[in-house]
C-alpha cells in the first residue's frame, strides 16, 4: 500500500508542472481536435476554463512539451514502484 501513496504523489508531482504553463486557447482547439466525437463535442462545449481540471486534457497538454507521464515515472520512481504502475494502469 506504501507504493500506491508513493506512486499517487509522484503523479500528482507530474501534473502539478502544468501550474508553470500557461494553458491558451490554441492549446485547448488541439486538444479537442485530437478527440472522438460524442467526447469532442461535449468538451467544446465546456470551453477551455470548464476543462482545464480535466486530467486527459492536463496530460495532452504536458506530452505535447514532450514531458510524457510514462517517461516522468520511470525517472521519478523506482524500478519496482514502476512495474507495479505499469502492470495495473493498463
Amino acid at each position: 500500500m506504501d507504493n500506491l501513496l508513493h506512486i499517487g504523489k509522484v503523479i500528482s508531482s507530474y501534473y502539478s508542472q502544468l501550474n508553470v504553463k500557461e494553458v491558451t486557447e490554441e492549446d485547448f482547439s488541439l486538444w479537442i481536435e485530437s478527440l472522438q466525437d460524442p467526447m469532442k463535442k461535449h468538451f467544446k462545449e465546456k470551453g477551455l476554463e470548464g476543462c482545464r481540471g480535466v486530467l486527459n486534457f492536463q496530460r495532452f497538454i504536458l506530452e505535447t512539451e514532450d514531458k510524457g507521464l510514462e517517461e516522468y515515472l520511470k525517472n521519478e520512481l523506482t524500478e519496482e514502484d514502476y512495474n507495479y504502475w505499469r502492470d495495473h494502469s493498463k
